[in-house]
């Protein structure tokens, strides 16, 4: 193989996180899944967490490009809608703690750790329900997948901007 073909570039983290037995609160948990076996992303590490842990930093660390996906709770907007937002380390009121981090948190411990922080994004899912011991997702926040994925290429398809444009 020439050495020109190979590429050693970090590959891009995806981190969908949540609660996968408390109904819509596991949409991240569902969408990493479903990135997962999407060929748009046979190049990236995804992974399935139900909640934000110090331990990932090390992963983090690793990746060229970072993007969580998690519910947020709305009674604003219907349910189903994506909103997104670049994250930056922010180590001071973020709810750090040994058993659950913030976003925020995860890469100000990155970069305390490791010197850097990579470039993070946060796609967020509104939801509304949050049942105990349901494993499924209701019917709007389920159709919202599809979407989910797409915006998670077109944010990866930029490595210039932060964020994609919003176009949802």
């Amino acid at each position: 193989m020439s050495p020109d073909l190979v590429d050693d570039a970090p590959g891009p983290l995806l981190v969908g996180y949540g609660n996968s037995l408390r109904e819509d609160d596991g949409v991240g948990w569902h969408a990493a899944a479903a990135l997962a076996v999407d060929p748009r992303f046979a190049r990236c590490t995804v992974r399935q967490e139900f909640q934000l842990l110090p331990e990932l930093a090390a992963d983090v660390a690793m990746a060229g490009r970072v993007v969580l996906i998690d519910a947020r709770a709305a009674y604003d907007v219907p349910p189903g809608t994506l909103s997104w937002r670049t994250v930056a380390p922010e180590p001071r009121g973020t709810g750090f703690s040994s058993h659950h981090v913030t976003p925020e948190a995860l890469l100000a411990l990155t970069l305390q750790l490791y010197g850097a922080a990579p470039p993070t994004v946060l796609v967020e899912v509104a939801t509304r329900h949050f049942g105990e011991g349901v494993a499924s997702l209701t019917a709007p926040v389920a159709a919202a997948l599809p979407a989910v994925a797409d915006l998670v290429a077109r944010v990866l398809s930029n490595p210039t901007r932060r964020t994609p444009e919003p176009t949802l």
